[in-house]
């Protein structure tokens, strides 16, 4: 019995965790330790929520997700939260079309900063 239900909340959370991730698309794209981030993600007008991955800092096989964030341009149609999973957008009510952000990022004990924009389409 422990056993099944154990399995059921694991498979329930793989299940919700991939729902989760899959209401939008996307990626950061290249050029963040240069100062030229261009993510580009796309979602739905009916998702409530776009997480966004932190870009990292990446050192040999290694990565560290850049998880201290500065605004440096705040998107015109909707509003930016942090997460453990990452930066979380959410559109305006009724919002259609691009909209654009972009940040500064840093992490503990990594040196310089990731630097770029992210452009959310809203479907």
């Amino acid at each position: 019995m422990f056993k099944r239900a154990f399995f059921g909340l694991v498979i329930g959370g793989l299940l919700a965790a991939g729902a989760a991730q899959a209401e939008c698309s996307g990626s950061n794209g290249r050029g963040w330790a240069s100062g030229q981030g261009n993510g580009k993600f796309q979602m739905s007008a009916g998702d409530k929520q776009c997480v966004i991955g932190y870009p990292s800092f990446i050192k040999g096989q290694s990565k560290t997700p850049a998880t201290q964030v500065k605004l440096t341009r705040a998107p015109k149609s909707g509003k930016i939260t942090l997460s453990p999973q990452g930066i979380i957008y959410t559109p305006a009510a009724g919002f259609k079309g691009t909209d654009k952000f972009c940040t500064n990022n840093t992490a503990p004990g990594m040196p310089g900063s990731l630097k770029g924009c992210v452009s959310v389409t809203v479907q």
